[in-house]
C-alpha cells in the first residue's frame, strides 16, 4: 500500500480512530529515539524523588482537560 493510499484510507476513518492512529504513530516514532528515552527517564527520576506534580494538581488538570473535551 502506498502512502497516498494510506492517506486516503485514513481520511475515511472517524475522528476518534484518526486521533488514536496519530497517538500511535507519535509514540512509535519516539520509541527508538535516545533523546526521548533520556527525557522520559529524567522525568520518571524526578517523580520518584518527589519532584513531580501533586495529585491535586493532576486532578485539576484532568478536570480542566475533560471539561474542554480533550
Amino acid at each position: 500500500m502506498s502512502v497516498a493510499e494510506l492517506k486516503r484510507a485514513v481520511d475515511l476513518l472517524p475522528i476518534e480512530d484518526r486521533l488514536e492512529l496519530a497517538e500511535y504513530l507519535r509514540r512509535s516514532s519516539k520509541q527508538d529515539d535516545p533523546r526521548w528515552q533520556a527525557e522520559i527517564g529524567r522525568r520518571l527520576d524526578a517523580c520518584l524523588q518527589d519532584k513531580g506534580h501533586k495529585a491535586e494538581e493532576l486532578l485539576a488538570l484532568h478536570d480542566r482537560l475533560s471539561a474542554e473535551g480533550r
